[in-house]
């Protein structure tokens, strides 16, 4: 818990810090030493490894999808997933509350080895204690959107909290702001393993943890496991698309930002005169993908009307080659289109390994954005306005990629990836940690 967030005992935590401080640092190495004994006792009783994956959105199932899969077809393991919904964002209250939404879990995850961890009747969570994990993998870093029961500090007395990151790592100095908004400290000295993407992740990620007196962490670069699928067989005749198999047309995916704070966000600077051009233009197949939380936030933040929403959705609905895309799973989506058009987003280095070209709508003055021509963004097409974007959209559609060849060697040069995937790596890691602890 971060006593210094709550007024009332501010006074009191600055007092009696370097206490609290030490006193924390006790609980983490008694709490690892029993562990540790239960990974010994296991051992010994040749048990299987308990592994419990804590998932709550299906759109950034992308990070731990084939350490899943990879752990489920290797005997050593016993795996389950347990969904639960996250805290609402509210109106004026933000998330001081316990409205608890879901995101969709439930639906997505299914089967045999999936746990509900929340009874919508009686609002009551799972206490992952019962389920005896050795080590827990938990898809974000914000404690704030959990009951005290689901969080990281509370899971670490009894389990090993694993963590492979949602987002993409941006190495440079503007972003570090939001690096660290994405890396929690209170969830940091918690961690058992991190699992990195990138020499540049991993040195940062090592000088955050050394800021922390009571860590433990281990850090470990393994590379993505979103960059897996590009294993996976592309499918041409992919359904989400309004003409699904028909080769002749362009096919565009648009993924603005979201949040509104950092001042790179462009969807209302191009949320009617890309829809315009789309619908002017008879060879493109358009699909909107917005953020899970951009209409909501949107909403909140006052800048859409809840009728405005229903009006912008309705003008894709009446067209027949526009789409906005709310499914869950977007790399078969991802290998059947020609081109993305985004702001800033973690999906980008998937993208990129497509080898297909990227429009980045970048705003000068942005706290959250790409360095132009540091590491892959020299593969970008870098757009600040309308007539840069559809002059851009243009020359693509007629053919002309003169960045083609320099994307196909950044790929080769700017990217981490393991020889048997991310996914393989991770596992076999895990299973070293346990035989070693």
């Amino acid at each position: 818990m971060n006593y210094s967030k709550i007024p009332l005992l501010k006074r009191i935590y600055n007092r009696y810090k370097n206490d609290i401080t030490s006193l924390e640092s006790k609980i983490s190495i008694l709490s690892q030493e029993n562990i540790n004994l239960r990974f010994k006792i296991k051992k010994m009783n040749n048990e299987k490894i308990k592994v419990i994956f804590l998932c709550h959105r299906p759109a950034v199932w992308g990070s731990l999808k084939t350490v899943y899969e990879a752990m489920k077809s290797d005997e050593s393991f016993d795996v389950q997933i347990v969904t639960i919904p996250n805290k609402k964002q509210l109106p004026k209250i933000g998330f001081n509350h316990d409205t608890y939404e879901s995101e969709g879990a439930e639906k997505f995850w299914t089967g045999k080895d999936v746990i509900s961890g929340y009874n919508y009747e009686t609002k009551d969570f799972i206490d992952l204690k019962d389920l005896k994990p050795d080590y827990v993998f938990i898809q974000q870093p914000y404690n704030i959107l959990k009951p005290d029961l689901l969080k990281s500090s509370n899971i670490s007395t009894f389990a090993k909290v694993c963590y492979v990151p949602y987002f993409t790592f941006l190495a440079n100095k503007e972003n570090n702001l939001v690096n660290e908004q994405c890396n929690p400290s209170d969830f940091l000295k918690d961690l058992s393993i991190y699992f990195t993407q990138c020499p540049e992740n991993t040195n940062y990620i090592k000088s955050r943890i050394n800021t922390i007196p009571s860590s433990r962490c281990k850090v470990i670069m393994s590379g993505n496991p979103c960059f897996d699928y590009l294993n996976e067989k592309i499918d041409y005749d992919d359904k989400n698309w309004n003409f699904p198999g028909d080769n002749s047309k362009f096919r565009v995916i648009w993924t603005p930002r979201w949040c509104l704070d950092e001042g790179n966000c462009n969807f209302f600077e191009y949320k009617d005169l890309l829809p315009n051009y789309c619908i002017s233009s008879n060879n493109i197949d358009f699909i909107f993908r917005p953020h899970p939380q951009a209409f909501s936030n949107w909403l909140i933040t006052g800048v859409l009307s809840k009728k405005e929403i229903e009006e912008y959705k309705k003008l894709y609905e009446q067209t027949n080659n526009m789409k906005i895309d709310t499914q869950k799973d977007y790399i078969k989506t991802f290998n059947s289109s020609d081109c993305l058009v985004t702001d800033i987003s973690s999906i980008i280095p998937e993208y990129f390994l497509t080898g297909k070209p990227i429009i980045y709508c970048h705003k000068k003055g942005s706290t959250n954005s790409f360095i132009k021509n540091k590491g892959y963004t020299g593969g970008f097409y870098w757009v600040e306005n309308w007539n840069e974007l559809r002059a851009t959209l243009d020359m693509l559609r007629s053919g002309t990629d003169p960045l083609k060849d320099k994307r196909n060697e950044l790929i080769k040069s700017e990217f981490y990836i393991p020889n048997d995937g991310a996914g393989y790596f991770i596992k076999e890691k895990l299973k070293n940690d346990f035989i070693n602890s």
